[in-house]
């Protein structure tokens, strides 16, 4: 999540004046330090704190207010509008349909403002994961085991396999299975009132917008979209060293440093030279 905050949330926030923000799924606070780098008035953490405490880490800073406890039992006690929400807490369709329809009915999100999702491509795009399974009810909780997931198979791999520390999903795929699944789900509860698109890098990017239904704030967000595209587009390109990072459209603002040998390119060291610096990957 940190690389989409700093080279694509960001530079959103900068251009469209946001001063207020809630995180839901913080984890140690990596992309919260980003963002506190902005001129923001309150910045809202919702975590149970099991990686960090977040609370004494921001203790000195008056803008921020931290909610150690579940999205789904503090969003019901939130107050006030934001101007852009990421969630990247638990990654299942319950927990993210209803953090949406909680948003929507207590007016969290004000017109204009925008939802971050991390995690909407594999491998929880389609396929649910449970930090806390006994908070989920048994109904809308798919079967789960500590098995590892395998890219293009939806059955988990007795051995091997992504996550496998994890709660998963047993099977990829079907109605109320993952974290794409339920923002689609959403958008369709409220058709007209939301535009969404997603960046296909990484574990995904989706970007969801409380619409004012005006034209020209449309049009941004179509461009926005091309834009997503685009990002989508060129990381496979630059992972087959197609292009160098001086060859990338700067307005894209890249987010990923990475060439297909495994080396990373110092952004730093790039702009001194002017020529990016190749590092091997540890």
């Amino acid at each position: 999540m940190q690389q989409f905050v700093r080279h694509f949330i960001i530079p959103l926030a900068r251009k469209r004046g946001w001063k207020s923000f809630c995180e839901i799924g913080a984890s140690t606070g990596l992309s919260t330090d980003e963002l506190l780098k902005l001129p923001i008035t309150s910045y809202t953490i919702i975590d149970p704190c099991f990686d960090a405490d977040l609370s004494l880490k921001y203790a000195g800073d008056a803008r921020v207010t931290v909610q150690k406890s579940n999205s789904l039992d503090a969003l019901p006690n939130l107050a006030g509008t934001y101007d852009c929400i990421l969630i990247d807490g638990d990654h299942n369709w319950y927990t993210v349909i209803n953090e949406l329809r909680l948003i929507q009915q207590r007016g969290l999100l004000r017109p204009g403002g925008m939802i971050f999702f991390h995690d909407v491509e594999w491998p929880y795009g389609r396929r649910d994961l449970y930090y806390q399974p006994d908070t989920i009810p048994t109904e809308y909780r798919q079967e789960y085991e500590h098995k590892g997931i395998v890219r293009g198979r939806s059955q988990l791999a007795d051995h091997g396999g992504a996550a496998r520390h994890l709660c998963n999903a047993v099977r990829e795929g079907g109605s109320r299975n993952g974290v794409l699944t339920a923002v689609e789900d959403f958008v369709a509860e409220h058709a007209s009132e939301y535009n969404f698109c997603r960046v296909r890098l990484q574990f995904g990017l989706g970007i969801l917008q409380y619409r004012r239904k005006r034209l020209s704030e449309d049009l941004s967000f179509f461009l926005l979209r091309i834009k997503a595209g685009m990002y989508s587009l060129y990381g496979p390109l630059h992972r087959l060293k197609k292009l160098t990072l001086k060859e990338f459209p700067r307005d894209l603002e890249y987010p990923l440093r990475w060439t297909a040998a495994g080396r990373k390119i110092s952004s730093s060291a790039s702009r001194k030279s002017g020529t990016p610096r190749l590092q091997t990957s540890p």
